[in-house]
Order: structure tokens, then sequence, then C-alpha cells
């Protein structure tokens, strides 16, 4: 439809600008990441398990975790966001009419400078690549499926893109970021 290809095109200028505006990039040794903003969207018990466990064994070692993450209209959670530091975001309340948040929504997690964002939504996702954008990180983190046959979009924002060939295991791609992450010298 041609309202569904003007917010497409809207929210591609939307990233676009974001992805302008200058910032300064580092890239740290894993030992060195002290604050971690991780992007998700919203899904079974079991997806939230693998990032509850991700969260507790980062924070035990130090590390500030924050979470933002994207509800579906439609898609019911049987269990309760158990972390504190975490943001989510309703498809059905807290967007406008063109897909983007409304004001005040993202902030509480936008407002704050992170050594690494990671966003283990599935592309294409805006709301994955718009928050990753909107945030002060040294280095931005996002996993591409070379196999898809669905164009990703916009993917140069990533500092770092993991590439596999099948969709996302959230597991393996963390278990990917820690160990390039962990090579890395200064």
């Amino acid at each position: 439809m041609i309202i569904d290809y003007v917010i497409k095109k809207y929210q591609q200028r939307q990233l676009r600008n974001l992805l302008e505006q200058p910032r300064d990039k580092r890239i740290d040794n894993w030992d060195n990441v002290k604050t971690i903003g991780l992007v998700f969207t919203v899904g079974d018990a079991d997806r939230w398990n693998l990032i509850h466990r991700f969260i507790t064994a980062q924070e035990n070692h130090g590390k500030e975790v924050y979470l933002i993450g994207f509800q579906a209209k439609n898609y019911e959670i049987n269990y309760i966001f158990s972390h504190t530091k975490t943001t989510i975001c309703h498809e059905k309340d807290d967007f406008n009419y063109f897909g983007l948040p409304k004001e005040g929504v993202i902030d509480g997690f936008t407002n704050r400078h992170y050594d690494l964002i990671i966003d283990t939504t599935e592309q294409p996702d805006f709301f994955g690549k718009y928050v990753t954008a909107m945030c002060n990180a040294n280095l931005r983190v996002g996993y591409s499926n070379a196999q898809s046959e669905v164009d990703e979009g916009v993917m140069e924002m990533y500092d770092l893109a993991i590439q596999g060939n099948e969709t996302m295991d959230f597991k393996d791609y963390i278990e990917q970021i820690v160990k390039y992450l962990t090579m890395v010298q200064k």
C-alpha cells in the first residue's frame, strides 16, 4: 500500500538523519566494557530466560546492563520482566502513526552513555535500528543474516556486524560478540 511505502520512507529518513550526527566510536576489550545496552524483541519465556542469564552473568562481573524491548500489539506474555533496568515499548500505546516511539518513551534508555549497544532484533527491524542509532554508544553491534531474502535495510549503522547464515540464535550471537571483543588488544 502507498501508506506503508510513505511510512517506510519516513522511517528511513529518520534513521539517515540520526546516522549523520557525529559521534565518537571506540572498540574496547570485553573486560573494559562497563555499560551495555541491549535492544530486543519481546518473545517467549525461553528467550527471556536466555537474556536474563546473560544480564545476570554480566552484572556478576561488575557490568551495568540496560534493556529496551519492543512488544508487538498482539503478543501476549506469560512471564514477568524481572530486571529493573528494563524498558518495554508496547506497539499499541507507545508509538506514533509513523512507527516512531512517542516523546519520552525511550528516553530512560537513550539518555545515557553505553560502552556497547547490542541490537538483538531480527532484521529488518526499524525499532532496533532506531533505538541503536539514538543511543550514545562507543560501539554498536548488530546481526545480519546472509541467507535472508528480505532487504535488511541500512546495516552500515553498526560498527560491528556479526554475520550468520540463518535466523539469529541469541546465545551464539552473544558468544560471538564476547569472543571478538575479548580479542581486542589496546
